[in-house]
């Protein structure tokens, strides 16, 4: 099942967030609603949060998880778009608000569930590849995947596809590598 869609003004956008308990995009007028994550997920986006937050302890950039909206701006875009990536490194905070960011994230991280798999492939690839994010990640629980892909010439280039042993590497942040035996245990 792929996430509901509405087409709204941003007004009546902003007014149907304050007054909704549902995880919500936006997408310059198209509204979607997130449905609940599942145990794997959360085990997931727990798991690489943790090593996330551990190689990013003591440095300046700083390691975010979703519920946390991302309204991404920056001087050629007039669009409006708000997300909430499963997770994201941030490097210039001057954005970050009391409840939201307003800019561009230097890494995002989302976790691939059958439900929203399109949304994370194609629109939301698409939209961060507009913006520029440096580099993205998917994470597939099912498969026990991580591909990552990276800003280059205003296009994603897929850097790599992880499984099995192997350990992810960021071509943002060279010394940051993410075990997948870690990632994906139930433990």
């Amino acid at each position: 099942m792929t996430p509901e869609k509405k087409i709204l003004s941003l007004e009546e956008f902003l007014q149907m967030d304050k007054e909704n308990e549902h995880r919500l995009e936006y997408f310059d007028g198209e509204v979607v609603y997130l449905e609940s994550p599942s145990v794997e997920h959360q085990r997931v986006l727990l798991n690489i949060a943790a090593e996330f937050r551990n190689y990013f302890r003591g440095k300046s950039c700083e390691v975010f998880i979703s519920p946390l909206d991302i309204w991404l701006t920056n001087k050629e875009k007039t669009t409006k778009i708000k997300v909430q990536p499963d997770l994201m490194v941030i490097s210039d905070k001057a954005g970050l608000k009391k409840n939201a960011y307003y800019g561009v994230p230097d890494l995002i991280m989302e976790i691939i569930a059958p439900s929203n798999e399109s949304h994370d492939r194609v629109k939301k690839y698409s939209t961060y590849m507009e913006f520029g994010i440096n580099e993205y990640w998917m994470i597939n629980p099912k498969l026990k995947t991580i591909e990552v892909y990276i800003f280059e010439e205003d296009e994603y280039k897929q850097a790599a596809i992880y499984k099995g042993d192997d350990y992810a590497v960021s071509q943002t942040f060279k010394e940051l590598k993410i075990y997948l035996d870690v990632i994906f245990s139930e433990g």
